[in-house]
């Protein structure tokens, strides 16, 4: 077990180094076609689309992150439907059907780029192969399909996940949320002041 934290701990520096410097390069790119159309009045070519590129990585390492961080999206429509004493088994169940779809993500992900690579397929205006981008998408769900295995092995790595004790809103958020502070507050005016 302790060999898998080590190996996650280490794939969590690498997804974010790799967020980081794609983050860097979309964000140099846009501010330079910024800068270069106030002071040229015309942008730098290919600058949005190599921000595009950088968007995409940063988005699909970045599941592998939230993954790392217990903050990734988690349907909760289930969590009662069977008794507490099996929560254990099916926590390892959903770890392992999370990584089988993650997998099957990537093989196809990887599919689509070797299909690109045999087609040489480019893009418009930056030509540029796409295979590599289209790489990054089997890359990423391949690196969460490795992680969520583990946790299925280990469940003792698997980090809390974020917003476990979220609270349900009460009906009076609910209201101010849908008619807003100042239409509620006039509704309810003739009850009385709001608490």
């Amino acid at each position: 077990m302790q060999f898998a934290k080590t190996f996650l701990n280490r794939l969590r520096i690498f997804e974010q180094f790799l967020c980081f410097s794609a983050f860097m390069v979309m964000a140099g790119a846009l501010i330079y076609d910024v800068l270069k159309r106030e002071f040229t009045g015309s942008g730098a070519f290919g600058a949005p689309q190599v921000g595009v590129i950088g968007m995409i990585i940063v988005s699909y390492i970045g599941i592998g992150l939230a993954s790392a961080a217990g903050s990734h999206y988690r349907p909760r429509f289930a969590d009662n439907i069977f008794p507490e004493k099996y929560n254990s088994l099916l926590d390892r169940i959903s770890e392992f059907g999370f990584a089988l779809f993650c997998a099957f993500m990537a093989v196809v992900a990887t599919r689509v780029s070797m299909e690109s690579f045999d087609l040489k397929d480019v893009a418009p205006v930056l030509r540029n192969p796409i295979w590599p981008v289209q790489m990054t998408i089997a890359v990423g769900f391949g690196l969460v399909a490795i992680r969520h295995f583990l946790y299925g092995l280990f469940p003792a790595i698997k980090p809390a996940v974020s917003g476990e004790s979220a609270e349900i809103a009460s009906e009076q958020q609910v209201q101010e949320i849908l008619h807003g502070h100042d239409g509620y507050g006039h509704e309810r005016g003739a009850k009385g002041p709001r608490s």
